[in-house]
């Protein structure tokens, strides 16, 4: 028989208590449910059922997924946007610096 680890995390107490009544009215307990998950995680097969359905677990994780996608769009046109910004800050300052080593005067 392999070894156990037992495992602690923090985790506010009400969340806790909410999760394990949770799993106890999905038909099984946190336990089962976090092991279930760290297997499916690993791609390992299950070493006991939860009686969990993993199609449940799926859907919440693509959700996540897509929640992560969309605000992975808003940095990136963030980003994009502070790049554009600080590119034509750079090029001003180096025409800047190019008019006065040339002594060349702006016209305005």
């Amino acid at each position: 028989m392999k070894q156990k680890k037992l495992a602690t995390f923090r985790i506010d107490a009400d969340e806790w208590v909410a999760f394990q009544e949770w799993a106890r009215r999905s038909g099984t307990n946190a336990s089962a449910i976090l092991v279930n998950y760290i297997e499916e995680c690993l791609e390992r097969t299950p070493t006991r059922f939860s009686h969990f359905p993993i199609e449940r677990m799926n859907k919440n994780i693509d959700k996540r997924l897509d929640n992560i996608e969309e605000r992975l769009k808003l940095l990136e046109t963030s980003l994009e946007a502070r790049i554009q910004k600080e590119v034509q800050q750079q090029i001003a300052i180096s025409n800047q610096e190019f008019m006065q080593k040339h002594k060349i005067n702006e016209v305005s």
